[in-house]
């Protein structure tokens, strides 16, 4: 969790909000894929990440982190053996 903010310094922080992704078919959490065999035809074996945000109450900043940072890199990590 961010304690101050980046920009202003602020420790105003409203920490960890979730982000809603309002699409007709979404199950509304606002989320980064990434395929880690990105050849595939098919089985291009997603991974999903949901994000959320921290949010200054001083100047408005928005810092976006996705959660599960290690399967993301993970994944990536094997999408470049499999390119």
């Amino acid at each position: 969790m961010t304690t101050t903010c980046e920009k202003c310094d602020s420790d105003k922080i409203i920490p960890d909000v979730q982000i809603y992704d309002q699409g007709q078919y979404s199950d509304t959490k606002l989320q980064v894929a990434f395929p880690g065999n990105p050849q595939a035809t098919f089985f291009k074996e997603w991974v999903w990440g949901e994000l959320k945000a921290d949010i200054c109450g001083e100047c408005g900043h928005v810092k976006i982190k996705a959660d599960k940072p290690h399967v993301l890199w993970r994944r990536y990590q094997k999408s470049l053996e499999n390119s």
